[in-house]
């Protein structure tokens, strides 16, 4: 990773906040080439080259869940190794209301080095989540599970209507597709298209994710707790000026995840392991920034989306789900959970 690659990435991100949705789609690649100093085709020749090396692999979309009533959390199992981690993704995508994992290495409290699955799923009613937690344990190798863990879900001000729901389909399914075809598809004009689909943007009903393995480009991230608010933005302007080969990234959609914790005080910054500013002198360093309170290192690993609950809740607003939901999948069986 090279500085070039560095300034792509901040400008994938606009204002440098790090989301469940990341990304707005409307930033192509010839706005960020004039902002990065690249022509169009070295930007999408950085791009095809983190494809190559397994770094990037398109964009997916990520729904407001208030538009089906319900809240999403996590969960965390600790595993042996990421092989172990891997494995129990197959099994995960069994459990009825999990909507992916990812696998972490450094645990949510201060250790470095301990493999863990971060297990996304719906929060909805106190039965449903209490079975999940239930189906989890007998599926984590220790048979211990940490959470969950709410994520805050933004207020969604639009209802979707039914072209929204067609266009949230058609996306969904296929996010890495011009606009021109996704609108041909779901069979109106690229105009209407373009403007339903900025709608959902703006309304925070659906917003983009990079998928990104950030471990492939020998990244790390570290999570900063600030003494107070008002010391997060300088904090930043701290490490932009001095640690250049970082990404500070505010982060979003991450409260209530313990008791004492505020979301407010704190930021993630994605570093390349690589950087002049090796990991193992960068957390001491930005520990002595004035105003810092706590560093916290993490390696962002492989993720894995499961879409069958998501797709069975979008196809009961669509006249014909099939047209526009062609992976379509039942909904999962799951194995009668016992214990507690």
């Amino acid at each position: 990773m090279d500085d070039n690659d560095l300034d792509i990435l901040r400008w994938m991100y606009p204002g440098g906040v790090w989301s469940p949705g990341g990304t707005d789609p409307r930033i192509n690649a010839t706005d960020i080439a004039s902002h990065v100093g690249l022509d169009r085709t070295a930007v999408w020749d950085r791009v095809r080259k983190w494809r190559r090396e397994g770094f990037w692999d398109g964009f997916e979309v990520h729904l407001n869940f208030a538009i089906f009533g319900v809240g999403v959390s996590y969960a965390e199992i600790q595993v042996a190794d990421a092989a172990e981690g891997l494995a129990l993704f197959d099994k995960l995508e069994r459990v009825e209301g999990v909507l992916g994992a990812s696998l972490h290495s450094g645990d949510s409290a201060t250790t470095w080095g301990v493999e863990l699955v971060a297990v996304m799923m719906v929060s909805d009613t106190q039965t449903q989540i209490a079975r999940r937690m239930r189906m989890l344990r007998r599926l984590s190798p220790s048979g211990s599970v940490n959470g969950p863990f709410i994520i805050d879900v933004p207020p969604c001000s639009r209802e979707p209507t039914p072209l929204d729901w067609r266009i949230i389909a058609a996306i969904v399914a296929d996010p890495n597709v011009s606009l021109s075809q996704q609108a041909r598809r779901v069979g109106v004009t690229l105009k209407t298209f373009e403007r339903h689909h900025s709608a959902l943007l703006d309304d925070k009903v659906v917003t983009y994710a990079p998928k990104v393995d950030w471990s492939k480009l020998g990244c790390v991230t570290l999570g900063i707790y600030c003494r107070g608010t008002g010391d997060v933005d300088r904090v930043r302007r701290v490490l932009e000026v001095h640690f250049p080969h970082s990404i500070p990234m505010y982060l979003e959609g991450l409260g209530n995840l313990s008791p004492g914790y505020d979301p407010s005080c704190c930021f993630g910054v994605i570093v390349p392991a690589r950087s002049p500013h090796g990991i193992l002198t960068l957390v001491p360093d930005i520990s002595r920034i004035p105003g810092v309170r706590l560093v916290r290192p993490e390696l962002w690993g492989p993720r894995r989306s499961f879409d069958g609950w998501v797709y069975q809740h979008i196809a009961g607003h669509l006249a014909s789900p099939r047209a526009l939901l062609p992976k379509l999948v039942p909904r999962p069986r799951v194995a009668k959970a016992t214990g507690s």
